[in-house]
């Protein structure tokens, strides 16, 4: 939104420039035919300077375009840049984000994944041995 301001304020000051080029034409003209008018100057040499008035400004516009497009170029470089590093930024503050919400990035990462849920293993039934003599038999001490 900004750039495409600034580029319209640079538009209108390049025409306010040819504008003002264009309306200094016109009083220069006006001028000369006045003192025409009044007999101060002849009709020949009313047109040489407003011959050679028309000729400098064709001449400087080319300049003032230059000069216009230079601004243009330099301007959008310069938008490129900040908005390169802008994203630079964004990509930080993600970062940065993403850390809070889940810890460090390292940790994150050397987290190992969850283990695969384990089939049980069926045992095999245990055969019952039944003692051949009773138990205070065994015993001795008993």
């Amino acid at each position: 939104m900004a750039t495409s301001n600034l580029q319209e304020n640079l538009k209108k000051y390049f025409y306010s420039g040819i504008g003002l080029a264009a309306s200094t034409a016109e009083v220069v003209q006006k001028s000369v035919n006045e003192l025409i008018r009044k007999g101060k100057m002849s009709e020949s040499d009313g047109k040489k300077i407003v011959n050679e008035a028309f000729k400098k400004f064709e001449a400087q516009r080319p300049i003032l375009e230059a000069r216009y497009n230079d601004a243009v170029h330099k301007f959008v470089k310069l938008s490129t840049a900040e908005i390169s590093k802008l994203q630079k930024r964004i990509e930080q503050l993600e970062k940065q984000l993403t850390i809070k919400k889940h810890g460090s990035p390292s940790a994150q990462k050397a987290a190992p994944k969850p283990a695969a849920k384990k089939k049980p293993v069926k045992k095999a039934a245990a055969k019952k041995e039944t003692p051949s003599a009773p138990a205070a038999e065994q015993n001795p001490s008993a």
